[in-house]
């Protein structure tokens, strides 16, 4: 297989309608819209294989949660970005899942379980926690078998990975050609051509300015802003909100819930021994071996010991059968009834799944030690009281809604019943904003035509994590030509930059042609009032040359006995430079101690791996059929 992998509005009717939306949308998710749609369109196709609307909007939901993560309120959630982002992760990730099924790679469903329960992101104090398991998943937009499918995708293409990097090695030859052109060194001149200096002596009269102005005008426009005024409300702003009230009786029912979750939520330590059957082995002959295995067992032998010979889950053989600590909902659900079933030392008999047999030991119960009700008093408290502000916060969203359109004139009413306070931006456009208005979609509700041109308060728009904001325009400052007296040190600079660039692109080449040619260096750096910078026995890393220079002399070829590479770096400042080597001195691999070696070693074979891996996907990448719909912001 590895040399395979080397080879290849407002009116009554439409609130009706949305109202539909948010209720299906509530209880259904994204999947609601099936019910509505005769069909789910197409976005995208990868080799025949359809990427459907449904699967963009759930990956973007779940770009959307990420990026509120990373980056709280100031994230960039402009739509189309998050569908572009996510459309490409989902072609990606369909491609590789078609190359990982081309190679008949699979992850055994008894490792994804393991890698579940040693996820660090999922435990308390080193145990895997059911509770947090599936908070984590519902905070990503999954469920548990689409995390758990998803998982073992992702296993799969990992284990494509590991198979491309496992077929790198490093000959020793190859580790000291490696050392010797790592370790060169080189000697080397550059001839920089600036804008700086060839912007000397530039002059730019009153006409061309003028010339520059009457033709570029849509490019001399100011932008259209707006200044904004607004209220937010946030479910925080609701904890203490007089109609909220905690009883005693709510906290010992919430207490009484999560004691009993907490001792339904046993983890149950096992190991188990696994047979598959198939053309080489019938159910019968797996059942006749697993009781032979048994009764060893029960003799005396060594469970971790006859796992390790048997057993056909690469995952657990290597550990002794040994999957550690579970709760309910990870495994196969025969093999969990199975487990479930047993006490602590006992053997199963043989249990079909649909992996094979599975011989199955309980070794250990692991309950957890609930707290008592008066340690767990104010969590719980603040549970239900944030519950509850979140309850109450969509409610208010409705009214808040309702009371701005209401009074779509001012935000004053809405302000006062709700005991908000104005806030106001100044300079908001369509594509940047400060405080609530650097959310995309605020700020599309601000420039939408009723808001701007009609000054009608926007609805209420909810953002973040429970949060909703009402806006409207105070005043609007359309686009306008700006006056040639402003603009005018903008267009001299940039018509000086212009005419630099020319007498420097043209002086550069003639200097090129001429150091090719074999003239005089000092002549050629003379004629142009230019200097050469030398420096001998560069290394690669010598952090003096700009990097663009030391990248086009350590990419020249060596030159001949007596003579010189001429190459050209495109500068960083906008100039260019002309790249000479003369000498080329290979490293010096007996100066290298076995850990400097070990280390080159260990980077040549990175890279071979790295590019194995690109070269692997590039090639199905060009021999794929994919094509995308345009997408389009909503």
């Amino acid at each position: 297989m590895l040399q395979r992998l080397r080879d290849q509005t407002q009116s009554t009717g439409f609130k009706i309608i949305v109202a539909v939306l948010v209720f299906a949308l509530a209880f259904f998710g994204f999947g609601a819209f099936n019910v509505f749609a005769p069909g789910d369109p197409t976005v995208a196709s990868v080799n025949g294989e359809d990427i459907t609307q449904g699967a963009l909007l759930q990956e973007t939901e779940r770009e959307k949660r990420f990026l509120m993560v990373e980056g709280g309120e100031s994230a960039n959630l402009d739509p189309l970005q998050m569908q572009s982002r996510a459309l490409e992760r989902l072609i990606t990730r369909t491609l590789l899942e078609q190359i990982v099924d081309d190679l008949d790679l699979t992850a055994a469903p008894s490792r994804v379980n393991a890698a579940v329960v040693a996820d660090p992101g999922f435990q308390i104090d080193g145990q895997f926690n059911e509770d947090i398991f599936r908070r984590g998943l519902s905070a990503m937009g999954f469920t548990p078998p689409e995390y758990m499918a998803a998982l073992a995708k992702q296993m799969s293409s990992d284990q494509l990975q590991r198979a491309v990097a496992e077929s790198v090695f490093a000959t020793d030859w190859e580790t000291r050609s490696f050392a010797r052109l790592m370790g060169q060194k080189r000697d080397l001149a550059w001839l920089p051509f600036t804008v700086t200096h060839f912007s000397e002596g530039v002059a730019v009269d009153a006409a061309e300015v003028e010339t520059y102005y009457h033709e570029h005008q849509t490019e001399l426009m100011t932008e259209e802003t707006v200044d904004a005024a607004y209220v937010e409300l946030a479910w925080d702003q609701l904890l203490d909100d007089p109609s909220i009230e905690i009883t005693e009786a709510d906290l010992e029912r919430e207490y009484a819930a999560d004691k009993a979750a907490a001792e339904a939520d046993e983890q149950r330590r096992s190991a188990h021994i696994l047979l598959r059957t198939g053309d080489e082995r019938t159910e019968a002959q797996a059942i006749a071996l697993l009781e032979d295995i048994s009764g060893r067992i029960t003799a005396g032998e060594s469970f971790a010991e006859l796992a390790e010979t048997y057993s056909e889950d690469p995952g657990s053989a290597q550990l002794g059968g040994d999957l550690g600590a579970v709760g309910q909902g990870i495994f196969d659900p025969d093999f969990e009834e199975a487990l479930w079933a047993l006490d602590v030392g006992e053997l199963s008999p043989p249990v079909k799944s649909a992996f094979g047999y599975h011989l199955i030991r309980l070794d250990g119960i692991e309950t957890v030690e609930f707290p008592a009700f008066s340690e767990q008093r104010a969590t719980l408290e603040e549970r239900l009281r944030r519950a509850a502000a979140e309850e109450l916060f969509t409610e208010r969203l409705r009214e808040l809604d309702s009371l701005a359109f209401e009074n779509n004139d001012s935000l004053g009413a809405v302000a006062e019943a709700f005991g908000l306070e104005v806030q106001r931006v100044e300079g908001v456009s369509r594509t940047v904003g400060d405080a609530v208005f650097a959310d995309a979609d605020i700020r599309e509700a601000l420039f939408a035509a009723d808001v701007l041109l009609d000054g009608n308060n926007t609805a209420a728009l909810e953002y973040g994590a429970n949060r909703a904001v009402v806006a409207r325009v105070d005043e609007h400052h359309a686009t306008a030509l700006k006056a040639l007296d402003e603009v005018r040190p903008e267009i001299e600079a940039l018509l000086v930059e212009r005419a630099a660039q020319d007498r420097l692109a043209e002086a550069h080449e003639a200097a090129l042609v001429r150091v090719r040619a074999g003239d005089s260096v000092a002549a050629v750096a003379d004629e142009h009032g230019l200097a050469w910078e030398t420096l001998e026995a560069a290394a690669r890393t010598d952090p003096r040359p700009p990097p663009e220079v030391m990248e086009a002399a350590f990419t020249l070829s060596r030159p001949e006995e007596g003579g010189k590479s001429v190459g050209v770096a495109v500068l960083g400042s906008g100039g260019k430079a002309i790249v000479t080597v003369t000498r080329v001195v290979e490293g010096d691999v007996s100066t290298l101690a076995d850990s400097e070696l070990d280390g080159l070693r260990q980077l040549f074979v990175s890279r071979s791996e790295t590019l194995d891996y690109e070269a692997l996907y590039q090639g199905y990448l060009a021999d794929a059929d994919i094509s995308r719909r345009v997408l389009q912001s909503d």
